[in-house]
């Protein structure tokens, strides 16, 4: 794989939880939240935003402020559709959102439209296109949820008014933050973070198992990951029968390290061979962010801004492309 630095986008320190996708060839990036007066640990309020910027090609210097969203938020799940980048659920610092929109750039304006919406808020969940489906996973309904989710969902962009359709329930446990991919006929869903309540409030549990649905048949279970991965860019690249899983949160470090002298994400990259069904580590990528969105684009995967490390944003941007 080849990493090649995009620009960064105008909103320094960047946004975490951002929506990325693509409108035709340009890419989008909007909504998500940061700390932009002083650290969380510092007692930094949390802003959530509403700008959407557009990146028209990889020879662009720099990103164009497009418009903005519907409303501040953030944490949602980002697919690219023919109509542009579908924006599904998310959240702010209130509530979690059901709503779901199409951006679209057409004539060098910022389109917002509609989208049928999902039939309950969600948050923190993973999703792709599969098909002519778009499929949505885990995640949680509220922001004081002690349990995430095992539903899933899927529309189908040939018969918008059906709505959302609730598919079988995962055999797994419910899960927030987990990596999504989809083929043309496959969903994948990769490990994430188990909620249930404590002693000292909401608990996490790093997963590791996998489960694949594919359309007209039920759930089934994969080999597991070598490690616990949580929040790493969503929807995962797919690159013939391999799937890539960059960086994430491992947890090791969850609630044992003060965030200020937390050392960073992972930068390692897991792969996994949809034929034989096995994971293997593939060495170190540029990207460490965590909870921003991945978008095929450019003929590579487009990433941008995401969670260096807690409380800590980043606005810079990278493509990957196979050598």
């Amino acid at each position: 794989m080849r990493w090649t630095r995009l620009p960064e986008t105008p909103n320094a320190p960047g946004y975490g939880g951002a929506f990325v996708g693509t409108s035709g060839d340009t890419l989008l990036c909007g909504g998500g939240s940061n700390y932009p007066d002083k650290a969380g640990w510092e007692g930094g309020a949390r802003v959530w935003h509403d700008a959407v910027y557009a990146l028209a090609s990889t020879r662009s210097k720099k990103w164009a402020v497009a418009g903005k969203l519907p409303r501040p938020c953030g944490y949602g799940v980002g697919v690219s559709i023919r109509q542009g980048l579908l924006m599904i659920g998310g959240a702010d610092s209130y509530r979690h959102y059901a709503d779901c929109y199409t951006l679209a750039i057409e004539e060098g304006e910022l389109k917002v439209r509609p989208f049928p919406f999902l039939p309950r808020p969600l948050a923190y969940a993973a999703g792709a296109l599969v098909g002519s489906k778009v499929i949505v996973a885990g995640g949680t309904e509220r922001p004081d949820a002690t349990a995430a989710s095992s539903s899933a969902f899927a529309i189908d962009l040939a018969n918008l008014n059906a709505g959302w359709k609730e598919l079988p329930l995962c055999a797994g446990s419910g899960r927030m933050l987990a990596q999504a991919a989809g083929t043309k006929d496959t969903f994948y869903l990769f490990g994430g973070v188990a909620l249930s309540p404590g002693a000292k409030g909401v608990e996490r549990e790093f997963l590791t198992d996998c489960h694949a649905f594919t359309l007209g048949k039920e759930w089934r279970r994969l080999a597991m990951l070598p490690r616990p991965v949580a929040g790493a860019p969503s929807p995962c690249p797919v690159f013939d029968d391999e799937i890539l899983l960059l960086g994430g949160d491992d947890g090791k470090l969850a609630g044992k390290v003060e965030a200020a002298k937390h050392p960073g994400y992972a930068k390692r990259v897991l792969a996994y061979d949809r034929t034989a069904d096995a994971w293997k580590e593939a060495g170190d990528g540029s990207a460490q962010v965590l909870s921003t969105g991945c978008a095929k684009w450019s003929g590579g995967y487009a990433l941008t801004n995401g969670e260096l490390r807690p409380f800590v944003r980043t606005a810079e941007g990278w493509l990957l492309r196979p050598e």
